[in-house]
């Protein structure tokens, strides 16, 4: 099928489609890219050293006038290379639908080309903050549909970076239970996680609305009135309790995605997330525990695309079409990417209901 510009050309519809990935990720409320960011790199693939920041770095010597530097350690870790999976979607304008665009102005074509870009540039977001989700979650990324049905799917993704397994733990008392003491907890799991991490503390706990009520109840949170009675403290004052007692900034996330036909949430619920700071989603140092790569797409490079090689990295999309019966109009979005985790001891999950 053959390009199509009668209503955009392939640089317009991906300024189209950058700027919706922009409003989904930096205005539409939290995002995981605040803990693995955007990093656009000109390739298919990213080399990294897994499990960098696993150690000190050895003080340096001191060596005497006019004398050579002592040669140092390189990082640790184990040097390793992902090549980045493809994410595309297609959204066509079939047949009915071109019919009725007789009686559409050229503006309202647009407008119909444009809304197909940004519900395949969403479908694509969805797809990554999906693996971000189950990488802080489990230290992997997976397609769980390839990972069930094994070599009968079109395309097999299961990359393990190797998290401890003591970074994914259950509580030994529950935030079902209001006596549990939920400052203690998140302090222990606060050393455990400094333990595994060069003794950097977590920068955030990212726990859903559900957890997050569950800790407000504790006895820890509660407000007695002399004339009897208690009452849960506001959820503000919870959070500089927390910060008070030198814990990490509480971050909510409830994202939820479709995933065939049915919604989904992309973290465990149930479950808190320790992690580091939270960071610009487009930052491209990334943070301790990694970053979400997008490469350089065979279709970025098509002469015919004219998208400026500096450009190319991330998404990109175009329109395409033919003259023959019954033939749609494509209107599709490219990307290949990956959330990949530097050092994947950087995130714990707790289950705590």
């Amino acid at each position: 099928m053959a390009l199509w510009t009668d209503i955009m050309d392939p640089v317009e519809a991906t300024g189209i489609a950058r700027a919706e990935q922009y409003v989904i990720e930096q205005e539409k409320g939290p995002t995981l890219a605040a803990f693995l960011p955007n990093v656009f790199v000109a390739s298919h693939y990213v080399e990294f050293v897994a499990n960098a920041a696993a150690g000190l770095v050895d003080v340096a010597h001191y060596r005497a006038y006019s004398s050579p530097p002592k040669i140092g350690k390189a990082e640790g870790g184990q040097r390793k290379t992902i090549t980045l999976p493809a994410i595309s979607r297609n959204e066509p304008i079939n047949e009915a639908e071109q019919m009725a665009w007789n009686s559409l102005t050229d503006d309202q074509k647009y407008k119909s080309v444009e809304k197909a870009i940004r519900r395949n540039v969403q479908a694509i977001a969805s797809r990554q903050e999906l693996s971000r989700g189950i990488a802080i979650e489990t230290g992997k990324v997976y397609w769980e549909d390839a990972v069930a049905a094994g070599s009968a799917v079109d395309y097999l993704l299961n990359d393990d970076f190797g998290r401890d397994a003591a970074m994914s733990i259950t509580a030994p008392a529950l935030w079902s239970v209001t006596a549990t003491d939920r400052l203690d907890q998140l302090e222990t799991w606060c050393q455990a996680y400094a333990a595994k991490n060069a003794q950097v503390r977590p920068g955030g706990i990212v726990m859903s609305r559900q957890a997050f009520n569950a800790l407000r109840r504790g006895d820890q949170f509660k407000i007695t009135f002399a004339g009897g009675g208690s009452a849960m403290l506001p959820a503000d004052d919870v959070r500089d309790r927390i910060t008070a007692e030198g814990l990490p900034e509480i971050h909510l996330y409830d994202r939820q995605v479709s995933v065939n036909g049915a919604s989904r949430a992309v973290l465990d619920p149930t479950k808190i997330y320790l992690l580091p700071t939270a960071t610009d989603p487009n930052n491209e140092d990334g943070t301790d525990l990694g970053a979400t790569y997008w490469g350089r797409t065979v279709s970025s490079q098509y002469a015919s695309w004219a998208i400026e090689p500096s450009e190319q990295p991330g998404i990109v999309a175009g329109v395409f079409g033919e003259e023959s019966v019954g033939a749609s109009i494509e209107v599709q979005a490219d990307s290949i990417g990956e959330p990949v985790l530097r050092n994947a001891n950087a995130a714990m999950a707790v289950k705590v209901l």
